[in-house]
């Protein structure tokens, strides 16, 4: 056991015998620690606070138009202030596009002009542009779409754009000059079209110790409109026998020209052997074009499996040499 030496009271110190006046100037000097750290706390939540959270809503978050060549469309949006505080906002037509695989559409400037079959921002135009929101109130603003009458079939994608104007971002936040939320149309110019998708990559780790188990599958749309595809994942043990099903998300549009990535898990544990996992879907605008995939992988949990094994090594071993003995040293009889 370790004995420790005690402190002695610092009243019977001996430089505070000694020198008394010490005492006086520790106190002082706590005095001031504590009038610091009380004034600190008390002016920090002012800074704080100057910085109000700004939140608004923006309804409805995607619409949908199929409309004929030459032919007029108007949807009303609504933009909600959830802040104590009123906001203002310019509202603008945007083009976007989407480079990853996950669906992250990306703003084209308004004033940029890009050879894209998929734009249609000068098909459109909002009304208002410039409108204040008042605290917990709702404003509008009305987009207004004029298809060409010579316009190609398919898919055009614009974003209805809403950006709180520069007076009214909160003061030293320079990352807020950039935020910009919206609405995004979906239009589809009727006519004939190619629809054209295929699953480009599915699979899951070629061997895995424990589940769960990410199943990837990647799905390319290289037709002239979005697509919506819907589908099983269907798991299979070694015997063909259904041990487990997942269905694609079925809420994800693919963009012309761009693939889609979809996880779907495996959510058991305790695995054990070769499985296979087969994808049954289906796209299109009547749901009738397939889509379908097949992928092996292996589930073993081996340093289970090791241990095991090693630990029936060792019995074998201990009983061989627990028999040596008997026959080296046999039971005397009396």
């Amino acid at each position: 056991m370790t004995n420790f030496k005690s402190i002695p009271n610092l009243t019977n110190f001996k430089y505070y015998k000694l020198f008394p006046h010490l005492r006086f100037a520790y106190l002082k000097i706590c005095l001031l620690i504590c009038l610091f750290a009380y004034l600190f706390i008390c002016l920090l939540p002012k800074s704080v606070s100057a910085q109000t959270s700004r939140s608004f809503t923006i309804s409805p978050p995607s619409v949908k138009f199929k409309l004929n060549p030459g032919e007029k469309a108007e949807k009303i949006f609504k933009i909600t202030n959830n802040t104590n505080e009123p906001l203002a906002f310019f509202a603008n037509v945007q083009d976007f596009i989407v480079t990853d695989n996950i669906g992250t559409p990306e703003l084209l400037p308004a004033d940029l002009v890009i050879d894209n079959k998929f734009a249609a921002s000068h098909w459109a135009t909002v009304i208002t542009d410039t409108l204040t929101v008042h605290p917990g109130k709702s404003n509008t603003a009305v987009l207004y779409l004029q298809v060409p009458g010579n316009a190609r079939p398919g898919g055009r994608y614009i974003s209805v754009a809403f950006k709180p104007t520069a007076e009214d971002l909160p003061e030293g936040t320079g990352a807020s000059v950039n935020t910009v939320a919206g609405s995004i149309v979906y239009l589809t110019v009727n006519g004939e079209t190619t629809e054209n998708g295929r699953v480009t990559a599915f699979g899951a780790p070629l061997f895995s110790e424990f589940g769960p188990i990410t199943l990837s599958t990647k799905i390319e749309n290289s037709g002239d409109n979005h697509i919506n595809p819907k589908g099983q994942i269907v798991i299979k043990n070694i015997f063909g026998q259904k041990i487990y099903t997942t269905a694609l998300d079925s809420r994800v549009n693919i963009f012309p020209g761009v693939e889609r990535v979809y996880q779907n898990v495996f959510a058991k544990k305790w695995l054990f052997g070769p499985y296979k996992a087969v994808l049954a879907g289906y796209f299109g605008q009547n749901d009738s074009l397939p889509l379908s995939a097949v992928a092996s992988f292996w589930v073993i949990p081996y340093k289970i499996i090791l241990i095991i094994i090693a630990l029936i090594v060792i019995g074998i071993i201990l009983y061989k040499k627990s028999q040596k003995k008997e026959e080296v040293n046999p039971p005397q009889t009396s």
